[in-house]
């Protein structure tokens, strides 16, 4: 790894580690010095890492002129494969919540909003959603622990969620793993990355 990532005549591109070992906490911070993403090999590890593989590959797509970037998503959207798909937004931050629901609801997506945890797992008794956008900062309990607790429940616990976080550094992808949450995005949100997961955990699984 550290030879890839020293060899100047190599372009530079994302690493994905996938590993059957049980890594230790040292071990996963000596391989995220290189790596853009850790995967250990279990039951959900194969959707994670075609997870994985498809954000940095959008990335690519994050990298075009603006021009050719509004053709791809024109493209995207026209089959309407989002349209009806039902998204919990878990923020306590109201302006981040009212943003992303705006952007999820040009797409044709129903949207419903939580301010905190304990609200979420109300919702999520209440109505039929297909994927959990979920803040990992959040008053009370953190995004980890109501993750947890979706996981736990019976009804619930085939829930996608997808954590939402400022800065890479503030996700903690060993808490994540335990949690049981099923991938992460970096705030503010880009556009084709969420559409991506967003299809990936909707509209693949049926």
């Amino acid at each position: 790894m550290n030879r890839l990532d020293r060899a100047e005549h190599l372009p530079k591109c994302p690493v994905i580690v996938y590993t059957g070992k049980a890594l230790s906490e040292e071990e996963n911070q000596e391989l995220m010095k290189y790596a853009d993403s850790v995967i250990v090999k279990g039951a959900k590890s194969p959707e994670r890492l075609l997870d994985e593989a498809a954000l940095f590959l959008h990335r690519v797509v994050a990298d075009m002129p603006e021009d050719k970037q509004r053709m791809i998503k024109r493209l995207l959207d026209k089959d309407g494969v989002l349209t009806g798909k039902e998204i919990l937004i878990v923020d306590d931050d109201a302006r981040n919540a009212f943003a992303l629901s705006k952007l999820l609801a040009d797409k044709g997506l129903k949207v419903h909003i939580a301010p905190n945890g304990e609200k979420a797992l109300e919702t999520l008794d209440k109505l039929p959603v297909d994927l959990v956008l979920m803040d990992v900062m959040l008053p009370g309990m953190d995004g980890y622990d109501v993750c947890k607790m979706i996981k736990k429940n019976k009804d619930n616990n085939l829930m996608k969620v997808v954590m939402l976080t400022s800065k890479d550094k503030t996700f903690d992808k060993i808490r994540g793993t335990m949690a049981g949450c099923d991938g992460y995005l970096t705030k503010p949100v880009d556009e084709l990355k969420l559409r991506a997961i967003i299809e990936r955990h909707t509209v693949s699984k049926k």
